[in-house]
């Protein structure tokens, strides 16, 4: 008998602010979600967000059996082989090792020449487990910036963290020894600005995400999801 793969698509993170629609742009508000308000305690994990596309893994007895990108199962023949070289890349590495796990689907971002105009100037493509990324690029000042936060309200805590997004640097682009500025006017993939930050309840298991494009003071390209280009390329 066939057996059926129990394949899952990776959930939407929300803001932890709320978001509404202001001179056209759907922008954060200084307004915190209540289901949110951990990120600014002890209980967060703030790791660095990659400019990506989501890729998972899913893995039984030690084999990689499918490659999906969102809900998209990737055909390694027949789609672009960015899906397969990125992957190939992250075992090579050792950034999972499949022979750990009976059973798994391991999501992460997957980052290259292909995706998103390169803005991390990769030659190749390259899947970064979240797994990995909780590891090696945490933002460790983050526990210092919630207590400054502390006792604070919506607003004072809006103001911080929009003013810390707006200097945000990246790890990852500064351990690539990527030269340049965190500055609005010259645009994300021309600075060594992040593109934001993923934030975890150490406790709870929850999830959400600020990215530099949800605030009304940011000046380039806005997330809109999965590209049309992107769409054409897993057909």
């Amino acid at each position: 008998m066939r057996r059926e793969l129990a394949l899952e698509d990776f959930p939407k993170l929300e803001s932890p602010f709320e978001r509404e629609k202001i001179g056209g742009i759907y922008q954060c508000i200084p307004k915190i979600r209540k289901e949110y308000t951990w990120v600014w305690t002890e209980d967060c994990l703030a790791t660095e967000k990659l400019d990506g596309t989501n890729v998972s893994a899913y893995i039984v007895n030690g084999n990689i059996k499918v490659i999906m990108n969102r809900k998209n199962i990737i055909d390694i023949w027949r789609s672009n082989k960015m899906f397969f070289e990125g992957v190939y890349n992250a075992l090579n590495r050792k950034y999972i090792v499949p022979e750990q796990f009976e059973e798994i689907q391991i999501f992460g971002e997957l980052i290259g020449p292909k995706i998103n105009g390169n803005p991390y100037k990769l030659q190749e493509h390259i899947w970064y487990p979240f797994s990995y990324i909780k590891r090696r690029y945490c933002f460790k000042f983050w526990k210092d910036f919630i207590k400054d936060c502390k006792g604070k309200g919506e607003q004072e805590i809006f103001d911080l963290t929009s003013n810390l997004f707006k200097c945000l640097w990246s790890i990852f682009k500064r351990q690539r020894n990527m030269k340049g500025e965190v500055n609005e006017n010259v645009g994300f993939k021309n600075s060594v600005a992040a593109e934001g930050i993923v934030f975890y309840n150490i406790k709870t298991g929850q999830i959400c995400k600020l990215r530099r494009d949800m605030f009304g003071w940011y000046k380039g390209r806005r997330h809109k999801g999965v590209s049309n280009l992107m769409k054409r390329k897993l057909s």
